[in-house]
């Protein structure tokens, strides 16, 4: 093993949530040294792992890119290829880039109390040491999708493959196919216009509908804007009217569900009622959830609603009893006939979560995830001087980095100023803190197949959180730190 390199701070992760951190600590931590570890070869983290037809945003570009530079595009949903080339330059400026350590695996991390320092190796035996470390590698496993098993799907005489997955290879066995997309979230609703022109007829099978809404390609406002108004101004007006719009329909869809409801459903029909009759659109455009109880999908331009008026796409609504040779036998007895089956069942949260693979241990002993506690969704019980990004679930994931990034450098300042070694933090056993599963607001597959593997979350603050732009904007932005439930080690003395 060569010498341990050590640095002040240590971001896991480059991809948008790693990127983030870094601005913000040259930004606001000038003295602070730091370096980013990333496995992977490139920058990017989502957006150069998946490969699947069509990957996208899922929320608009003017909050989910960045505050300090501007998107300048008048497309608010935009191709994964775009961001990921918006990303590269966005490191490129800022110096970023050669703070990257590529091909860099964790393998362990661990706190040591002797010298208040983490200490990480890497699977090639490389080591290095930090006295914060910062984990932005998001929530999801890059090793293990959800891909449960269908009675029969052995007997299925063409390929299944999950999005998590996709080759090329799949993009050559799509065309001229009958394709059968199992699932109907965000991957689903993406990956079929991407790949009805291609195959010869798309089926989704789903078993849960969705709330789709067709959203124009090009904002007319934002075009207005661009147009008008030098660029600075008008990328702040178009992410704040972004963030203010998303903002209250969320709240709009959760204190007046059944509206909100009606509206949505009243959308949809419009795009499909020239093939669809009510019964049919109700059977296949009507989740038995409330609006934004669930992830809420967006069609730019009505993408996904299209093949289905040009009948190069069905919908069925439905459980699968089995697979069959040539496709998919549904309990209500209808055959699907697939040549390649896509199995857009969802993703795996992470087990370690938040600390992806890598094996952790807190002077001595193994991290298990379900016995710490959120500390507003910012930090972990019970673990020192390490703090975490986890977007936000109704909003996009940027705005929860911003945030988190900027209290990180707080902390850091903080700890600077006051000579402060070490802050964990510390339920109080006589605070009646209500464990409960974290879910980050919504009832998505998910997050409640992970309630008993993940950390929980509180019944108040500051342990509870994280769900509320506005909120936490007030509170972690233009507040100063709070040391509320945080205990800290000051030369050698310890104080809460």
């Amino acid at each position: 093993m060569g010498e341990e390199e050590h640095f002040d701070c240590l971001i896991i992760g480059a991809g948008i949530s790693g990127l983030d951190a870094a601005y913000h600590l040259q930004e606001h931590c000038k003295w602070a040294s730091y370096a980013i570890l990333e496995r992977r070869a490139n920058l990017g983290g989502t957006w150069d792992f998946f490969n699947y037809p069509g990957i996208r945003s899922d929320s608009d570009m003017y909050t989910f890119g960045f505050y300090w530079k501007a998107w300048q595009s008048t497309k608010p949903i935009s191709p994964g290829k775009d961001i990921l080339v918006y990303l590269r330059e966005a490191a490129e400026e800022q110096g970023i880039l050669e703070n990257i350590n590529f091909n860099t695996d964790i393998e362990t991390a661990a706190w040591v109390s002797a010298d208040n320092r983490w200490h990480l190796t890497t699977t090639t035996g490389s080591r290095y040491s930090c006295n914060v470390l910062f984990g932005c590698t998001g929530y999801y496993s890059y090793e293990t999708p959800f891909e449960p098993s269908f009675p029969g799907q052995e007997a299925f005489s063409g390929k299944i493959v999950h999005p998590q997955k996709w080759t090329k290879e799949y993009d050559e066995l799509v065309v001229g196919a009958k394709v059968a997309i199992i699932g109907s979230g965000a991957t689903a609703v993406t990956i079929l216009p991407n790949i009805s022109n291609d195959a010869s007829h798309v089926t989704m099978v789903q078993r849960t509908p969705t709330y789709i809404a067709a959203k124009p390609e090009v904002d007319p406002w934002a075009k207005f804007f661009k147009d008008w108004l030098p660029l600075n101004i008008a990328a702040k007006i178009n992410r704040w009217k972004a963030v203010l719009l998303g903002a209250l329909f969320y709240q709009y869809c959760v204190r007046y569900p059944n509206h909100a409801r009606k509206l949505i459903k009243a959308g949809m029909f419009n795009e499909v009622k020239s093939v669809m009759d009510r019964e049919e659109f109700d059977k296949h455009f009507s989740p038995p959830y409330n609006p934004w109880e669930q992830r809420f999908c967006l069609a730019p331009g009505g993408d996904f609603f299209r093949p289905i008026r040009e009948g190069k796409a069905t919908m069925v609504t439905g459980h699968i009893d089995h697979f069959t040779e040539n496709g998919i036998q549904m309990k209500d007895g209808k055959n699907i006939e697939a040549d390649l089956i896509i199995s857009a069942t969802g993703l795996t949260i992470q087990q370690n979560f938040p600390f992806s693979t890598m094996k952790v241990t807190v002077d001595g002993k193994p991290y298990v995830a379900a016995t710490h506690l959120i500390y507003n969704a910012f930090m972990i019980s019970e673990v020192p001087n390490f703090a975490f990004v986890i977007g936000y679930t109704n909003a996009s994931w940027t705005l929860k980095a911003d945030i988190a990034s900027m209290y990180f450098t707080k902390m850091l300042n903080y700890m600077r100023s006051n000579k402060i070694t070490k802050v964990v933090p510390k339920e109080d056993p006589d605070g009646n803190v209500k464990h409960e599963y974290f879910s980050g607001g919504l009832s998505s597959g998910y997050f409640t197949r992970s309630g008993d593997i993940l950390p929980k979350q509180g019944d108040k603050f500051p342990w509870k959180g994280g769900v509320n732009y506005i909120l936490d904007l007030v509170q972690m932005t233009f507040g100063g730190f709070s040391t509320d439930s945080l205990e800290f080690e000051m030369e050698n003395k310890k104080i809460s």
